[in-house]
């Protein structure tokens, strides 16, 4: 009986031998679970998954509207200016010049700068530059003849503060005095400074006139064409005198941002007489 069991044994095992099971045998069973468990779960994860894809769907259209709408103001931003560098600007006291000058005229009633003086008691006076001259003579004068109009020196308005001895000229630079393309030229700076610091010197001296002694010019940052500026100038009563009058300046943008700089001397010269210049210059 022993040996027939035995017997029996190895023949089993030469029949039927064993062998290991293969991880592919597996798979059928794993993927058949992971499916049925899959399966389980479906309706709320893919109601989860629909959302967030909608959502996601959602978040790309905003953004590619954002995108648009940023870009194209930026197109038409930039095609706008490049247009008017490219126009010519138009020729003083024109119809167009006139249309310009009124908007321009406009703008600078709604300047927050301009109401804040306007409603300070310590600026006694506003005017515009050289309204106490004939058309005639101004023809003669270089801010107020060859640079007149909406193309070059727009606007010029005078504020005076007595308390303070300055004087704020709100300017209006336009396209035909640049230098580099969008910016200023330095000497169209220079002259337009050297005639407001010599509106303080004027009202500081007895005789009511006086020339440049000195002007230094420290150019801090570029100054843009087609816009306004401030110009204040102010005296220093410690160093003047009657004949003599020291005065600083500073041009600032719309912001306060400083843009250049400035010291003068003015005189009045012993042995030249001059033209009284007066208060509306």
């Amino acid at each position: 009986m022993a040996f027939s069991r035995s017997f029996h044994a190895q023949l089993l095992k030469q029949t039927f031998p064993r062998r290991p099971l293969a991880a592919s045998s597996l798979r059928p069973t794993r993927q058949l679970l992971s499916k049925r468990c899959n399966s389980s779960t479906t309706p709320e994860s893919q109601l989860q998954s629909q959302s967030q894809s909608q959502e996601s769907t959602r978040s790309r259209s905003l953004r590619n509207l954002l995108y648009i709408a940023i870009f194209g103001g930026l197109g038409l931003s930039l095609g706008s200016r490049i247009e008017k560098l490219i126009a010519t600007p138009p020729e003083p006291d024109t119809e167009e010049d006139l249309e310009l000058r009124r908007s321009i005229e406009s703008a600078y009633e709604r300047l927050p700068i301009v109401q804040a003086m306007r409603d300070d008691p310590d600026f006694e006076k506003e005017w515009t530059a050289y309204s106490n001259f004939s058309d005639e003579e101004k023809e003669h004068r270089l801010t107020s003849g060859p640079l007149k109009g909406g193309r070059g020196l727009a606007m010029q308005k005078i504020f005076y503060n007595a308390k303070e001895n300055s004087i704020v000229n709100v300017v209006y630079f336009g396209a035909a005095l640049e230098g580099w393309p969008t910016v200023v030229h330095g000497g169209a700076l220079a002259t337009v400074l050297d005639e407001t610091l010599g509106r303080v010197a004027v009202r500081s001296f007895p005789a009511r006139t006086g020339v440049t002694a000195n002007l230094n010019i420290n150019y801090r940052a570029p100054v843009s064409s087609v816009n306004f500026y401030t110009i204040t100038a102010t005296l220093d009563p410690i160093l003047s005198t009657d004949r003599k009058a020291h005065i600083k300046a500073e041009v600032r943008d719309q912001t306060g941002k400083l843009c250049v700089e400035a010291t003068a001397l003015f005189v009045v010269p012993r042995n030249l007489p001059l033209r009284t210049i007066g208060d509306g210059f």
